[in-house]
This record gives structure tokens, C-alpha cells and sequence, in this order.
């Protein structure tokens, strides 16, 4: 075989196998963001699966809406006040999926004094809208940490700390967690404040 054939051959061969090496990388990197995308998983599969036993098992009340969740809680008062006094309660019937984190009262109690009274209405509703996550149900049980948009635009962070066996968003912790018709809800254990509450 001529040794001009004999180059082209092995030109092909390597072109070939550098497409291959391509696709293989590409397809297991598409693998790895499928497995990671815990976060935003339609409202109808197993959005509250983890790869590791849950240290958050939420509760089945999937005849009833987050909003009628979130207001039904019986140490979460305070803030199902603010859900309806803000409007943002409205916000959250519609059909999409939403994770709702619902502040305890003590949580609540424990910010400074005078801060809910001397904010104004949009910096209330700005702080009640970063509890709020539209469009997705999120797993707190997830092994990968991970960031996500809240309905207030501010980025809200998540992790767990399986040494504790605890999920965290931002640096509150998840107490308990009640799924319903169109999301899930998390009782968390502070309030969760956006960073921009005291600019507006």
C-alpha cells in the first residue's frame, strides 16, 4: 500500500476517533447536568427523590394548595399574614409549581424589633417574594449544593450537610416539609432576608 494512502488512512482514523472522544464527553456531560438538575423537576415526577435517604421527608397533603399550606400552619402565623397583607399570596394559586419557605413565628420574633413595621409595602413584598420559588418544585435533600432564582430575582442558596443530616436554604435550616397539588412547602427556622430589603 502506497505510504501516501497509508497517512491518509490513519488521518481518517484519527478524525474518527476525535468525533467519537466528542460525542462520548459531550454525552456524558449532558448525564451529569441531568443528574445534578434536582432543582426545577416538573410538578408530576418524583421532584422530592434524592440520590441519598432524605433528611427531609415532606408530608403528603397534595389535595390542598401551597398557598392554603403555607396559611394552614399552625406555628407560621406571622408570615401567612404577610403572604396575604403583601398580595403575594394571590401570586401562588395558579397551576405551576411553586416551593414556598414558611418561617416559623419564633423565627419571625427573633428579627429586631421595629424592622417589619418600619419597612415599607414594596420591601415587604420584596422580603415575602424571596421566600416564594416559581416554576419548580426543589428538593432540599439534594447531594449537590446549588443556586436558584426566587420570585423577588434574588438568588436563593441551597445545601445539605449530611454530617448533621440537616438541608439548608441560604443559612436557615429546613424543619419540615409538606407537598402539595401544585408545590412544596418548607418550614424553615429564620427568615430569609434578600439583599436588597433595605435599599428600596
Amino acid at each position: 500500500m502506497p505510504t501516501e494512502v497509508k497517512y491518509m488512512l490513519l488521518w481518517v482514523f484519527a478524525a474518527f476517533a476525535f468525533i467519537a472522544l466528542i460525542i462520548t464527553l459531550w454525552l456524558l456531560n449532558a448525564s451529569r447536568i441531568q443528574n445534578v438538575s434536582v432543582y426545577g423537576a416538573p410538578p408530576d415526577t418524583a421532584a422530592l427523590e434524592s440520590p441519598h435517604t432524605p433528611f427531609i421527608v415532606a408530608e403528603d397533603r397534595q389535595a390542598t394548595t401551597v398557598a392554603s399550606i403555607a396559611e394552614g400552619l399552625p406555628d407560621a402565623t406571622r408570615f401567612a399574614m404577610l403572604l396575604e397583607s403583601t398580595g403575594v399570596e394571590k401570586l401562588i394559586v395558579s397551576g405551576q409549581p411553586y416551593t414556598v419557605f414558611v418561617p416559623t413565628d419564633r423565627a419571625v420574633h427573633q428579627l429586631p424589633p421595629t424592622l417589619l413595621d418600619t419597612m415599607t409595602p414594596a420591601q415587604l413584598k420584596h422580603l415575602v417574594e424571596y421566600h416564594v420559588v416559581t416554576g419548580r418544585v426543589i428538593d432540599v435533600n439534594a447531594v449537590d449544593n446549588g443556586t436558584v432564582p426566587s420570585l423577588s430575582k434574588d438568588a436563593l442558596n441551597f445545601s445539605v450537610n449530611p454530617g448533621d443530616q440537616s438541608a439548608r436554604v441560604n443559612s436557615s435550616e429546613v424543619l419540615e416539609a409538606y407537598r402539595g397539588k401544585n408545590g412544596v412547602v418548607y418550614l424553615i427556622n429564620s427568615v430569609l432576608i434578600p439583599p436588597l430589603t433595605f435599599t428600596q
